[in-house]
């Protein structure tokens, strides 16, 4: 799987974690228009069970409240009284999301997306990508470390970040398996097979 935020800036990712902000931006970058407050929430609510007055209220309430203003302050959409629509360079890409945006299909999809948009941990869905056997958690540490600056530049920090955080993080929601005795991580075929 490449990764899917590879040009996304760093900066960005946390409004990336929540579900409605990857289907707003999913919405306006099909629609390619300036969409109003009630077309957004429309197009929100069409797949949703139950789509009633008080689900439209909510969803309109979140977006008002909560989507919209991140998503502006961040540069990714305009919005005045007359809509929402997507800004001419967004520095992200809702075409470059989709793998992404295959992970809100399941259940447990702000988990999903709270736990693996991370700039980390995505690097290292990569690494276990491009290999066909468990790597040991120094291999990762010594991968991740070569391409890093920061905390992860150092290989003995990388390793300790990666045992105690993000190995098993994302073990706890069936990306990985790590088994911490031999320490040897293995990323299981597919990320959207979680939800089966």
């Amino acid at each position: 799987m490449p990764d899917p935020l590879e040009t996304v800036p760093t900066e960005c990712y946390e409004i990336l974690r929540h579900p409605r902000r990857l289907r707003v931006l999913e919405v306006l970058g099909c629609r390619q228009t300036r969409l109003a407050l009630s077309e957004l929430t429309t197009a929100l609510i069409e797949d949703s069970t139950g789509s009633n007055g008080r689900t439209r209220h909510d969803v309109r309430t979140t977006l008002v409240h909560n989507h919209l203003p991140r998503l502006e302050d961040y540069g990714i959409v305009d919005w005045t009284d007359d809509g929402v629509a997507l800004v001419d360079e967004p520095p992200v890409h809702p075409a470059d999301l989709s793998v992404l945006l295959d992970l809100c299909e399941s259940e447990n999809a702000q988990t999903l997306l709270e736990t693996l948009v991370d700039p980390v941990r995505m690097r290292l869905l990569s690494v276990l990508e491009a290999g066909d056997r468990p790597l040991s958690l120094e291999h990762l540490a010594e991968r991740l470390s070569a391409c890093e600056s920061g905390p992860f530049a150092d290989v003995e920090r990388a390793t300790v970040a990666l045992h105690h955080s993000h190995l098993p993080a994302m073990a706890d929601i069936g990306v990985i398996s790590y088994e911490q005795e031999s320490r040897l991580v293995t990323r299981y075929d597919q990320v959207v097979s979680i939800d089966e």
